[in-house]
């Protein structure tokens, strides 16, 4: 025998179960919006900045022996920022520029790492890939990507990406970066 109010009471709880987890849902739906959203508020903020490079701070080639004129070469150059990147407030002042070249003839494939000094004393690091062309009169043409690699201080957990050009001779190279970086919200003050 059935007694009417329990059975209408197991649908209740039924429902209710079914009703909470409907609402469930929605709550990560709309918290995986919302985080979604702020992520995009939190969107890239274009730069853009040109330096100049002196000589080469050191340098060392290294024939192949494969075919004439393949080498693989390091340098280490320091520049300074002619037109600054800026960042939070801050201006790039100068870099240091670690790269590897690997030279065939009059064309080279580069990879390197830079360490930005910004106005403050903080720190961009980035890492780069590119291409250089070296004509018979000593001047070249380069260009690339590079991609943001972390930071210090107000920069402390910098992302972004962008390009490179570059024009040089034997005195020094001038480039022209743009590129967009995003950090990440500040940590919420905690409560003492």
């Amino acid at each position: 025998m059935e007694v009417p109010g329990i059975r209408f009471a197991h649908r209740e709880v039924k429902m209710n179960k079914i009703l909470t987890g409907i609402l469930a849902r929605r709550a990560i739906l709309a918290f995986t919006l919302l985080t979604i959203t702020a992520s995009i508020a939190a969107a890239q903020i274009k730069i853009s900045g040109d330096g100049k490079c002196g000589k080469p701070d050191q340098q060392q080639s290294i024939d192949v022996g494969d075919r004439a004129g393949h080498a693989l070469v390091l340098l280490k150059l320091s520049c300074t920022w002619t037109t600054p990147l800026e960042m939070e407030g801050l201006k790039s002042k100068d870099n240091t520029a670690t790269i590897t070249s690997d030279v065939s003839g009059e064309k080279g494939q580069d990879r390197g790492y830079v360490v930005i000094t910004m106005d403050n004393g903080d720190k961009a690091f980035l890492r780069f890939t590119g291409s250089v062309t070296t004509a018979k009169n000593a001047t070249s043409t380069g260009e690339g990507t590079w991609s943001y690699a972390g930071g210090t201080g107000k920069l402390k957990g910098l992302t972004g990406k962008g390009t490179y050009k570059s024009t040089g001779n034997a005195d020094g190279a001038q480039e022209h970066v743009e590129g967009e970086y995003t950090l990440p919200p500040p940590a919420p003050k905690t409560k003492k």
